[in-house]
């Protein structure tokens, strides 16, 4: 990614790209770098049994092929005190025109980390990182004093942790999944500073960013830009660096899935999680609060797959929950887990 969020190449999820075809030295490939973005290409090549100039050659093709775009620091900015807020929005009576303009609005908004466009009863879901309750009302305050109007109806959900998940369907294994957990837990110990702040609007944008590249841009040291890093990821405030892939470009669908709770049992809820952590193709898990406990992201080549899985989950904690909906992923329009807002 570039500095200027405006220029963020991972803001959409391309769709003009044909579905790739891939063999299993791509995916090999793709599920190593999935969760190691950074990984070296020597040591990813040797991971991949291949050379350095094939590993080199083929992640060419993929980026080519619209599969792969880069990647992405994932920061959990709750550890340096943030809180996340998700916003679904349904639209009533809108125009093209009004909803690109509200899409805008979205978009080059200061304290939004994710904004996707969806279907089935929900419009647009955007995410947002803020200081406290305080501030995120003031933001929802002013959302719908300038597009209000549009909103027909809307639901917020809090967000309490998170399990980023690799897409293990890329390559089956029984091995357990590795994933990135947000525990969304404050650390008084980790105090930002401006040196900090630099490096961190440097990664957000563009994970595969050098030390070397980051010291000329903020004038620190590549050594002091090392162990500023290392401070982070042992503070749990950057969990990792994943590789940005376009699952359509796969010949995948996405699908967000919510799920109400009827009742609150921390172990029953545990072991639903786990759960789902053991299905190759749900993505995100989230846990909320509000209306909708558990929020899912399932990955399936077909709207059958999808429902397959969905019903299996359904049928198997039918006694936990409640109420669901379910609603197709059309695009990413923004992706930043440290939002520019975030360095005032």
């Amino acid at each position: 990614m570039k500095i200027s969020r405006k220029a963020n190449k991972y803001k959409q999820k391309p769709s003009k790209y044909a579905v790739a075809k891939i063999d299993m030295k791509d995916r090999r490939l793709l599920s190593e770098m999935d969760m190691d973005a950074k990984a070296p290409m020597k040591a990813l090549a040797r991971r991949c049994r291949l050379s350095r100039q094939v590993a080199d050659y083929r992640l060419r093709r993929l980026r080519e092929q619209g599969v792969a775009f880069g990647a992405l620091t994932i920061f959990d900015s709750a550890v340096a005190g943030y809180k996340w807020y998700r916003v679904l929005l349904s639209l009533n009576k809108i125009s093209v025109g009004q909803k690109g303009d509200l899409l805008g609005y979205l978009k080059n908004h200061r304290f939004v980390f994710w904004l996707g466009e969806v279907g089935g009863n929900w419009d647009i879901v955007v995410n947002f990182v803020c200081r406290d309750h305080f501030h995120f009302n003031s933001i929802f305050e002013e959302m719908m004093q300038k597009h209000g109007q549009f909103v027909k109806r809307h639901e917020i959900l809090i967000y309490i942790d998170v399990h980023d998940m690799p897409r293990a369907y890329l390559l089956p294994t029984d091995s357990p999944r590795m994933e990135f957990y947000h525990a969304m837990k404050p650390n008084s110990s980790l105090v930002l500073d401006n040196v900090d702040k630099g490096i961190i609007r440097i990664l957000g944008k563009d994970a595969s960013a050098s030390a070397t590249y980051i010291s000329e841009k903020i004038g620190a040291s590549p050594q002091t830009v090392n162990a500023r890093v290392a401070k982070m990821l042992l503070a749990k405030f950057i969990l990792g660096f994943r590789l940005f892939i376009n699952p359509s470009a796969l010949g995948y669908q996405s699908h967000m899935v919510f799920f109400e709770m009827n009742r609150i049992e921390p172990e029953s809820e545990k072991t639903f999680v786990n759960y789902l952590k053991g299905v190759p193709n749900v993505t995100f898990i989230v846990r909320h609060l509000g209306k909708w406990r558990i929020g899912l992201e399932i990955e399936t080549r077909t709207q059958e797959e999808f429902q397959d899985i969905f019903v299996r989950i359904r049928t198997k904690f039918a006694g936990l929950i409640d109420g669901f909906e379910s609603f197709p992923l059309f695009r990413d329009h923004v992706i930043d887990y440290f939002p520019e807002g975030n360095f005032d």
